[in-house]
């Protein structure tokens, strides 16, 4: 690239995921994708994305899909250590394709494992490298779980990266601190405010207050068992409420222990549901909870947002950045009588602002939306175009 009047008007996106759906996961990285669908309004975009095949599994046949508005390519290999090996070489195998490469730049979808493709692909084309992030693994107290190896390949990755866009301030802070390099611009996740939205109201003799948590169930992470001890403590101050918890993680264990706290016929525990099923349970809602031990900013609470309705969630990652009083509550990590005294609060006495549907949806709309992603997005790629081009100039 020989001077900044080239960068395109429409540039070509080759999107690298190293978290994608896939036939071995279906909702693995659906949160890439989403981001992906919002860039593919303005861009031109083609997803590359290898999946490992745990063992014992049949290896799905690679697939080509151009039937939407992206090109997905997806390859599988039967997993073994190191995966990023194997990863790195049926990326690479996918560029044999490509004698000049039809993309104006590499946008890769979290570090590792995909990273060190992405990264030699950018080298070997002289093309921009933009990486978005969504780990939590960068932050202080996770990053200790990294061995030594992965560490030294995301660093690599984020050194050889054009911009980085983290989806939080806090994230970028961490990953700063890391050692990924200072070249960033924060982009958020995205929302579909067609598909999560708030439906006019009507008249109606229930007077429930419904309560829904949407999540991986991952104790470690979401707390589900801190949630619900603090459940058994509101359930009772709360006649009216009532509680779904929906995950795509094995629900058994906590219905267990909802049996155990005796609040099973209130708190409804279930597994995997379609994402359109998901809009409908926001849509049937008055509040969205999660109770997180750390988090960058969490996909569901714009949701909760775009569907009008406020939320309680622990001050944890990126969320502060975003969850004013004004939008919901903000309990700190692990404290399950604050999160006893928010629920009672929210379900008895919401304030005016938390009953504001058309403000709540207005600021998903303004910040989330696809239409506000992909603008950022545009922009950032515009930035990176510029500043490879400037680079390459200095370089000649």
């Amino acid at each position: 690239m020989d001077s900044l009047a080239t960068v395109p008007p429409k540039p070509r996106i080759l999107h690298i995921a190293s978290w994608y759906p896939s036939a071995v996961h279906g909702t693995l990285g659906n949160f890439v994708r989403r981001h992906i669908e919002a860039i593919a309004t303005q861009c031109d975009s083609e997803v590359w994305f290898a999946a490992a095949v745990p063992k014992g599994q049949k290896v799905p046949i690679d697939t080509l899909d151009t039937r939407s508005s992206i090109a997905e390519h997806l390859v599988y290999f039967a997993a073994k250590k190191p995966v990023v090996r194997q990863t790195t070489r049926a990326l690479l195998q996918l560029a044999e394709a490509h004698a000049v490469p039809p993309f104006d730049l590499i946008h890769l979808h979290v570090a590792y494992p995909a990273g060190q493709a992405a990264r030699r692909l950018a080298k070997r084309w002289d093309l921009p490298l933009v990486v978005t992030e969504h780990w939590t693994a960068y932050h202080a107290d996770q990053r200790h779980k990294l061995p030594f190896w992965r560490k030294r390949s995301m660093r690599l990755t984020g050194r050889a990266s054009t911009l980085l866009c983290p989806v939080s301030e806090d994230l970028a802070s961490s990953m700063r601190d890391f050692g990924m390099g200072n070249k960033t611009q924060v982009i958020p996740n995205v929302v579909d405010t067609n598909l999560f939205k708030r439906d006019e109201p009507t008249a109606s003799s229930n007077d429930a207050f419904e309560l829904l948590h949407i999540s991986s169930l991952s104790d470690e992470q979401k707390n589900i068992s801190g949630m619900l001890r603090a459940l058994a403590d509101a359930l009772p101050q709360c006649p009216q409420l009532r509680v779904t918890i929906i995950g795509d993680g094995d629900p058994l264990p906590h219905q267990q222990f909802a049996r155990t706290l005796g609040i099973a016929n209130r708190v409804q525990i279930q597994g995997e549901i379609p994402l359109s099923e998901v809009a409908e349970r926001m849509r049937a809602a008055d509040a969205l909870i999660l109770f997180s031990n750390f988090e960058n900013f969490p996909c569901v609470i714009p949701e909760a947002w775009a569907s009008g309705i406020p939320v309680i969630s622990t001050d944890v990652g990126g969320i502060a950045e975003h969850l004013t009083s004004e939008r919901g509550i903000l309990v700190k990590r692990g404290d399950e009588a604050a999160l006893t005294s928010a629920i009672v609060s929210m379900a008895t006495t919401p304030s005016p602002a938390h009953r504001d549907a058309a403000a709540l949806r207005a600021i998903a709309i303004s910040t989330f939306s696809i239409e506000a992603i992909a603008n950022h997005y545009k922009a950032a790629y515009q930035k990176a175009l510029h500043l490879h081009a400037s680079t390459d100039s200095r370089i000649s």
